[in-house]
């Protein structure tokens, strides 16, 4: 029996946060019976051409689409295949985008094809303080000088990343790509829905 391959661009926990959703909606993917009991799950750092911190919703869609495409490209140089290509990508969502009355979220979006259908999903958004906004979109500062500075005022840990300091890690960096990875599924599993 064909064992399903899942090609990921992203950082091992995001493989990891695809390996925790995939038994919610497996099931319901086409296949076999029981083809998608025991997938393989592949992690691949691959960028694409939005900053590694988006900045946008835009760059935030665009970056998730990129990484997996581009992961596409590679496993096409290779000569080899996979099922799925799953993308990430996190950064800032911009809702009003001056002054004091800015609003800034932190957003996981996924992108799931498999070279012929595709699908988007995104975690919920934290919004994100001026304090730590402002020096990143403003002034350039690389996002992790602030979160350390952020995290030493405070007494935080920084282990669940920006969604656990923002959440006080009752929301983590792994939640977010679970929720983003099991939405950017929905076109595969629910195909009733999405035909």
């Amino acid at each position: 029996m064909h064992a399903m391959k899942v090609a990921i661009a992203g950082s091992v926990q995001e493989m990891e946060a695809v390996k925790e959703a995939w038994p919610k909606f497996s099931r319901s993917l086409p296949g076999p019976p029981g083809a998608n009991d025991q997938p393989q799950f592949f992690q691949y750092d691959v960028r694409g051409g939005v900053p590694s911190l988006a900045l946008s919703l835009e760059d935030l869609m665009r970056g998730a689409r990129e990484r997996a495409e581009s992961l596409i490209l590679q496993f096409r140089r290779e000569r080899t295949e996979a099922d799925y290509f799953v993308g990430f990508q996190t950064g800032f969502h911009l809702t009003s985008s001056q002054g004091p009355r800015r609003l800034v979220f932190l957003e996981t979006w996924a992108y799931v094809t498999d070279g012929h259908r595709s699908g988007f999903g995104c975690s919920g958004g934290i919004q994100i303080p001026p304090k730590i906004a402002d020096p990143v979109i403003d002034r350039g500062i690389d996002l992790g000088i602030v979160m350390d500075r952020i995290a030493e005022e405070t007494g935080l840990p920084l282990r669940a990343g920006l969604w656990g300091l923002l959440g006080r890690e009752v929301l983590a960096d792994r939640g977010a790509c679970v929720t983003a990875v099991l939405a950017a599924f929905a076109p595969f599993f629910n195909l009733p829905v999405y035909k």
